[in-house]
């Protein structure tokens, strides 16, 4: 063990700030190292208070991803010269030897470490000598991984699951992370239990591939639930509104879509990872290239529930993604199923096997098609929330009052502040929408 370097340690309560970059699986897993440095005695400041310790949890699921943590890192070291910082997450799984050179990161933990980040710290609050490497490699047990004394924040999330076994043709994300893995049905309940006690009324179900949580052959062999179940559990908990985060295509079938209709806490919102509405392209990603299970799984959804809102993720520009193959994922965007899109220009990620692809799309062009993209996927949410005009719904009230997110995630502005705190669900009417913020108008019903 490395000796620390000669700074007088402090004599008030130690203190740690954290940052997040990327989805909510990480801020999932932020959230459950939070409570670990509560419970050890820190006091949780803000980025801009000085803390003694700064906690990163990074993303390289993008280069943009890659640039934000490279920032929060060199921000971090030049806001205190004293503050020992911590990084963590997927960049620093992978660029772990360049962070452990750069000289600006104390500790650099891997996917099977960065939940007890304690216990890399060999000095407390204190910079060590050398930096600290704790890099396992990716893989192993994932516990259900909650944070339910965090502050600040309206709803809960919960990580169920991690890695993945798809071999996708561009994502960085399973090299960093490993194979799948779930946490078990009783650490769910526990974690579940643990949220409804601390008064959350949401709770949001993460992981890489959520939709393959106890999902194996192994597990369907023997009978054990499905990612459905988690909804049930949830319910069994008595959380009033429950979430899933972004599900993969493989696991969309009609018979799901309708056990998840009938799960009355189910928030009628699906965002699914297509990537592409071109069967070549698909295949070149090695995704699933036929969709029409898909479609018939999202239009039995909004049969069932004719709310729901549904999303889904679009690359732009993948290597070999012809004029007509753009076109072809312009035409699936606007099927009256898909309401939203979040829009990823292609960006080769080191190690993939799309980054060694020769045919690739021009620059401006990918810009241009992903420009493109944002324009109608901004067309078809504004048609969905103007649809929602006149109508009852509930609102689950954030730090301010003011605003919120409904059932079926649509966020909405009160017009005064909620008659219940933080956290709470709120009765409304939407009343309009504003164009100028992109949200919808909504005043209590009292």
């Amino acid at each position: 063990m490395s000796a620390a370097r000669d700074i007088a340690p402090s004599e008030k309560q130690p203190t740690v700030a954290f940052a997040t970059v990327g989805c909510r699986l990480n801020q999932a897993e932020t959230d459950a190292v939070q409570d670990r440095f509560l419970a050890a005695g820190y006091r949780v400041v803000a980025f801009a208070d000085d803390p003694d310790v700064v906690y990163l949890n990074t993303c390289t699921v993008t280069g943009r991803a890659d640039r934000s943590s490279r920032q929060w890192i060199h921000r971090a070291r030049r806001r205190r010269a004293d503050s020992v910082i911590i990084v963590a997450g997927c960049f620093a799984n992978r660029v772990a030897d360049e962070l452990a050179r750069g000289g600006e990161v104390d500790v650099i933990l891997g996917q099977r470490e960065k939940l007890n980040p304690l216990a890399h710290l060999p000095h407390g609050p204190r910079r060590p000598a050398e930096p600290v490497v704790a890099n396992a490699g990716p893989g192993g047990s994932t516990p259900a991984a909650v944070g339910t004394r965090v502050t600040g924040r309206s709803r809960a999330f919960l990580k169920v699951q991690d890695g993945c076994d798809r071999a996708c043709t561009y994502c960085a994300v399973t090299l960093a992370r490993g194979p799948s893995a779930s946490a078990p049905a009783r650490e769910v309940r526990e974690a579940l239990r643990r949220i409804a006690d601390a008064g959350y009324e949401e709770v949001v179900f993460t992981g890489v591939d959520l939709a393959d949580w106890r999902n194996d052959q192994r597990a369907v062999a023997n009978g054990e639930p499905d990612f459905v179940s988690l909804v049930e559990l949830a319910s069994d908990a008595g959380l009033p509104r429950v979430r899933l985060s972004s599900l993969e295509p493989w696991a969309l079938a009609p018979d799901l879509i309708r056990r998840l209709a009938q799960c009355e806490p189910w928030c009628e919102h699906v965002h699914i990872a297509l990537q592409s509405g071109d069967p070549g392209v698909l295949r070149r990603m090695n995704r699933l290239h036929d969709l029409g299970r898909v479609r018939e799984a999202m239009q039995e959804l909004i049969r069932l529930r004719p709310e729901a809102t549904i999303g889904a993720d679009m690359i732009a520009g993948f290597p070999g993604e012809t004029e007509q193959a753009f076109a072809n994922t312009q035409a699936l965007v606007a099927e009256n199923w898909v309401h939203y899109l979040h829009v990823f220009p292609f960006s080769p990620r080191p190690g993939t096997t799309a980054a060694r692809i020769k045919s690739r799309v021009d620059p401006d062009t990918v810009r241009k098609r992903a420009r493109r993209l944002r324009e109608l996927s901004h067309l078809k949410k504004l048609a969905h929330m103007r649809a929602a005009v006149a109508k009852k719904a509930e609102l689950l009230a954030e730090q301010n009052k003011r605003t919120g997110y409904t059932r079926n995630y649509l966020r909405a502005d009160l017009r005064a502040d909620a008659s219940r705190g933080p956290g709470k669900l709120v009765p409304v009417r939407i009343t309009g929408v504003d164009h100028t913020r992109f949200t919808l108008e909504a005043e209590e019903m009292r």
